[in-house]
């Protein structure tokens, strides 16, 4: 039974047989719907040797919940309700390059390597002159159920995990899942009713949402040419032997079917060559596309890649990056954006008066209630620095005297990327070698990192993960997180964030085993899920 009284007992009793029978049905839902995935390459893991064949011409089904997990209606609109005040924040601070400068340009860039990268970028692009200053946010604020140790029996909390900007995966493979659920409550499959008068399983329109914030932006970028039209592709920047490339695929599909927009894929390996700016016309950002003789000009870049250090093994995807940046496609994101979505600001985010001073400079922020700012400051956990400010040195003496209320995070995206409780007093010995070696001249190695308080899930929450090579789903507790996707379409004027168009797009649930600190689903900790909404509405 679950630790919180909002929660229901979960999941309902099975027989084995009705087990067998719903998994068969979900599995062959999965293969049936595209909610794949291609294996891993022979010889990096296990996986590898359960499913052999070629890579390109194999799939197996992603990892999925059988059952919805339940979530109070009331987080669930939370969520929903301050998605477009955080995307809306985040854009304005891609736009105040001051801010950025002083956030992540000073110390951030200077300990991290990638960061330093990233900030190189943007500067030079700055100081050249920005072509573009438009740009695509297809963004996901993520969240945890808290349960306060100091308020026993209190209503659950909804808290932010992290903002992502960059590469928002599984919008479609959640849109899908959320229909698979569906499909297994509406046709009486699960042996008991889940659907009351005070529960439901939510529609998510995530993939249309996003290829629709794609659409908008390819239109956006068309209507300067005469009569708003000029012969365009949307560029897809993805990774070398993608596993996820069908949830990227279906936003593609849906592009093609919903919008007539068309889709060039590019690695950056492809992009080194292929890639190219015409030389009478800074605007224009070519690509060769195999097979074709004249090159195809971009309206968009989509990243579905160049969010980690292993993206950019040498210098010529850095100097791939900035060519596609000093372009005049639209970026999604740019690389601002990108370092918006950086730890370091959110865990500044979180000094109230930081907010609030970001509310009162940037005209869009204040079209919003005081209410939703309330609501936004709500989801804040407890943040640290590990500077030399007052609040860092606090934050270090935390991570050393009790480091089992804490998570250290690194500026990164992806999963697996975070230290955890015991382990972070020896990673910050560690850390404190490097800087023995006199490398930064001064700073020190963990100023690249924030502390982060762990957020406590409802403890006795169960449900069957179903995965791949599986004989049959496995029944354990599990831990539930919810992103709420986002679409904003922007223009930098000035340092002055100009919105054209700000929504919510969607939803994604992953969950977890327990004993699982990452969520990552394409690292292998997470399936996919749907939110099973219970409780009464806070609208009434």
């Amino acid at each position: 039974m679950s630790s919180s009284s909002e929660l229901p007992d979960w999941p309902p009793a099975t027989t084995p047989e009705q087990l067998r029978d719903l998994t068969s049905l979900a599995r062959d839902y999965a293969l049936s719907n595209s909610i794949v995935y291609r294996p891993l390459l022979s010889g990096s893991s296990s996986t590898a040797s359960t499913f052999g064949g070629d890579f390109y011409t194999s799939v197996i089904h992603a990892p999925f919940s059988l059952y919805p997990s339940p979530i109070p209606t009331r987080l669930y609109e939370r969520a929903q309700n301050v998605q477009k005040a955080y995307n809306a924040l985040y854009a304005c601070i891609a736009c105040d390059f001051g801010f950025l400068e002083k956030v992540v340009g000073g110390n951030v860039a200077k300990v991290d390597e990638f960061q330093g990268e990233l900030w190189k970028i943007a500067k030079a692009v700055r100081d050249e002159g920005i072509v573009q200053p438009m740009a695509l946010g297809l963004c996901r604020s993520d969240y945890l159920m808290h349960q306060p140790l100091d308020k026993p029996g209190a209503p659950l909390e909804l808290k932010q995990v992290e903002f992502n900007t960059i590469s928002s995966s599984f919008g479609a493979l959640g849109t899908k899942v959320a229909e698979m659920h569906n499909l297994l409550a509406s046709s009486l499959r699960y042996p008991t009713s889940i659907i009351s008068n005070h529960s439901h399983i939510p529609g998510n329109r995530a993939l249309a949402a996003l290829a629709d914030g794609i659409a908008g932006a390819h239109l956006e970028y068309q209507k300067p040419f005469p009569y708003g039209r000029m012969e365009c592709k949307v560029l897809f920047v993805v990774q070398d032997q993608e596993r996820n490339a069908f949830d990227q695929r279906a936003i593609e599909w849906e592009l093609m079917k919903q919008k007539a927009v068309r889709v060039v894929r590019q690695t950056f390996t492809q992009l080194a060559s292929s890639a190219r700016i015409a030389e009478d016309d800074r605007r224009t950002l070519l690509v060769q596309e195999e097979g074709s003789a004249e090159p195809t000009r971009i309206s968009v870049v989509y990243f579905r890649a160049g969010y980690g250090p292993g993206d950019y093994p040498s210098s010529k995807e850095w100097e791939t990056r900035l060519l596609l940046e000093r372009s005049g496609a639209i970026k999604c994101p740019s690389v601002p954006l990108q370092l918006a979505g950086a730890k370091k600001v959110q865990q500044v985010l979180s000094e109230l008066a930081v907010l609030k001073g970001l509310i009162q400079k940037h005209r869009p922020l204040q079209d919003f209630s005081h209410g939703t700012w309330l609501e936004l400051e709500d989801t804040f956990i407890g943040l640290y620095p590990l500077d030399d400010s007052p609040l860092g040195q606090q934050g270090y003496e935390l991570a050393r005297s009790h480091p089992e209320r804490f998570v250290l995070k690194p500026q990164r995206e992806g999963g697996g990327n975070n230290v955890y409780r015991g382990d972070i007093p020896p990673f910050l010995d560690e850390l404190e070698k490097k800087d023995k070696e006199g490398t930064l001249q001064g700073l020190k190695h963990r100023e690249g990192y924030i502390l982060m308080d762990l957020i406590r899930p409802p403890e006795g929450s169960r449900n069957y993960l179903v995965r791949a090579g599986d004989s049959e789903p496995r029944l354990g507790e599990v831990v539930s997180e919810l992103g709420i996707y986002g679409t904003i379409l922007y223009t930098d004027k000035g340092g002055q964030c100009d919105i054209s168009s700000n929504a919510p797009a969607g939803h994604l649930l992953r969950t977890k085993g327990k004993e699982s600190d990452e969520g990552g689903v394409a690292v292998g900790f997470s399936v996919i899920d749907s939110p099973l909404l219970v409780g009464e509405s806070s609208k009434g």
